[in-house]
């Protein structure tokens, strides 16, 4: 579809966001504890849409949640008894607003693994009934690196409205059909005031807003050269340099807006029971532990191999895409503050 592109003055970007809130079940990031995760939100002043990235958590929950109840049942004389499942609120109608860019590119990411060799409906089902609404960040964080990989924000269709502002107004930048139902559905122009803006007048405007945005990055990597160098590093003993420091507490791994591994847990208490789906991570050394006890990966190294070699080299090799969109969040959340920016770049120089 052909980009519309409107401008809403600042003070009207607000007016929208309220009204947006007001007719939509929407979520939004919430600050506590100088943190943002997004949770519902009833009106503007719950919330705050340009929370910044570093201490913002993700949207993939919504999507794909942390620990979901995925059968219940009951075991007795007659055998195993399944109780009905309980409607999945993710499944609603709903938007999501300040959303960053990178955030949004995970999910075009997900969807390919989410439809590999089995396709997640309930994954599926939530992405259809959601509207993204990203806003692009004014400029990046020590720790973003976003400008560099395999995707161009400007032209992504991973958000169905872009936002990006400039010194005196808004633009609202419409990348796909939902997005252009849910402009028409606001009404956008009548109720907040948004002008459409001509073709010229609109790249003008956005070329130096990207621009900007682009000069504002201190992390600079060459992708298309760090994924052919790192091809040939699986026997590096560069790998060992994350290895040492490494905790094995997987929190990289569940605040990352791309990892997706997941383990089943059953709970039962007497005769009745729940299964669990939850977030996992292939820097456990449970992991890839098997039933007769032996594991391929029982060193550190070995498993921060596999993510690193994972995220720039094996998913772009199925998928056509690098399972890392950027955002610099695993840097800011690890303990001992392990940057995969880094020790890719660190492992890549050695080759």
């Amino acid at each position: 579809m052909a980009i519309s592109i409107y401008e809403l003055s600042k003070e009207n970007c607000q007016k929208f966001f309220s009204a947006v809130i007001e007719t939509n079940e929407t979520f939004a990031p919430v600050g506590k504890f100088k943190n943002f995760s997004y949770q519902r939100v009833s009106k503007l002043d719950e919330c705050d849409p340009s929370s910044p990235i570093k201490t913002t958590q993700g949207i993939k929950p919504l999507f794909f949640p942390r620990n979901s109840e995925i059968a219940k049942y009951k075991e007795d004389r007659s055998g195993v008894n399944f109780f009905p499942e309980k409607e999945d609120l993710l499944k609603r109608p709903k938007v999501l607003i300040g959303v960053k860019p990178c955030d949004a590119q995970s999910l075009e990411v997900l969807d390919k693994v989410m439809r590999w060799d089995h396709e997640d409906q309930d994954y599926f089902d939530r992405r259809a009934n959601t509207v993204v609404v990203s806003s692009l960040c004014p400029k990046a964080d020590e720790t973003c690196f976003c400008t560099s990989l395999d995707y161009d924000i400007r032209t992504s269709t991973s958000s169905d409205l872009l936002l990006v502002e400039t010194e005196t107004s808004v633009l609202v930048q419409v990348n796909t059909e939902k997005g252009a139902r849910f402009v028409e559905d606001q009404q956008i122009t009548r109720v907040c005031g948004a002008k459409l803006l001509d073709e010229a007048s609109a790249a003008d405007k956005l070329d130096r807003q990207f621009g900007l945005f682009k000069e504002s990055f201190g992390q600079k990597m060459d992708y298309a050269s760090i994924n052919e160098k790192l091809q040939g590093a699986f026997d590096s003993d560069q790998w060992n340099e994350a290895g040492k420091t490494c905790m094995g507490c997987n929190t990289c791994a569940f605040v990352c807006p791309t990892c997706h591994c997941f383990k089943i847990v059953d709970e039962k208490v007497k005769d009745c029971g729940t299964r669990f789906k939850c977030y996992d991570s292939c820097n456990s050394k449970y992991f890839t532990k098997m039933a007769g006890g032996h594991n391929p990966r029982p060193l550190k190294y070995r498993r921060w191999r596999q993510r690193g070699m994972h995220k720039f080299v094996y998913y772009k090799e199925r998928f056509g895409v690098n399972l890392c969109v950027g955002c610099g969040k695993c840097a800011v959340a690890c303990p001992v503050g392990i940057s995969i920016f880094e020790v890719v770049s660190h492992v890549a120089a050695s080759i």
